[in-house]
């Protein structure tokens, strides 16, 4: 085996390691306000599939953004906080930077070749790795991947449960509700048999259609993701989607 081939092995050890070890600062027992599985939310609701197909058009509109996330993970005898920078440019330029106790430091960056280059932070921060865009190691503490944490992949989530038979519901109005600082829509997403039963609940903002909150009751870890800070359009340079 060369040199070079071990030295690759080791260093994705070691991002591998440190991505993926566990971190008391992290584990902590957060708490989502309003994270409640019983339904419908709201005595007053309609047929939401029209929003849904709005999220949809709407993301696809977006040349590029930047946002701050937080992601809260309930897995067993745990509670996970993710937070990160996000930035998106058309076709599938992205850039995340974990900046919350969970992989503190660490960057990816999905270029216009398809592969990510990524660093994990701390003491190895300046080795970079080339990735595939699924390799485990880049998954958020929920499971997801990265490349599928775009506004156009997660409206697609949407669509996709509704041609699969599920059913969605939306308030008539935008509505305040606890844990938020605006007023949204609120979506709800269940099967036709059972009803009271979320499996995700969507608050929108009624100005942009781009989700605020989205709680996720039938992932396989259950957990809350919210969105600040979102700037779209504002010409992000290619430069930043480089490593």
């Amino acid at each position: 085996m060369s040199k070079f081939v071990i030295k690759s092995a080791c260093a994705a050890a070691a991002f591998l390691s440190l991505s993926m070890g566990l971190c008391p600062a992290w584990a902590k027992r957060y708490v989502v306000e309003n994270f409640n599985q019983a339904g419908p939310m709201l005595s007053s609701m309609k047929d939401g599939q029209a929003l849904v197909n709005t999220m949809c058009s709407e993301a696809q509109k977006l040349n590029d953004y930047s946002l701050v996330f937080e992601t809260i993970t309930f897995k067993k005898g745990e509670t996970i906080s993710e937070k990160g920078n996000l930035y998106f440019k058309k076709p599938k330029l992205m850039r995340l930077e974990e900046i919350g106790d969970y992989k503190k430091g660490s960057v990816a960056v999905l270029g216009k070749d398809g592969k990510v280059r990524a660093h994990a932070g701390g003491m190895i921060k300046f080795v970079t790795l080339t990735l595939d865009p699924s390799d485990k190691q880049l998954d958020a503490a929920n499971g997801d991947r990265m490349e599928d944490s775009d506004f156009v992949s997660l409206s697609n989530v949407l669509r996709d449960r509704l041609k699969q038979g599920q059913q969605a519901r939306v308030s008539d109005k935008a509505v305040a509700a606890p844990g938020l600082s605006q007023p949204t829509l609120v979506l709800e997403i269940f099967k036709s048999s059972d009803p009271k039963t979320v499996l995700k609940r969507v608050f929108v903002d009624p100005k942009t259609s781009l989700p605020v909150r989205w709680d996720d009751y039938d992932y396989k870890d259950p957990c809350s993701s919210t969105w600040m800070n979102v700037k779209a359009n504002t010409g992000i340079s290619d430069d930043l989607f480089k490593m």
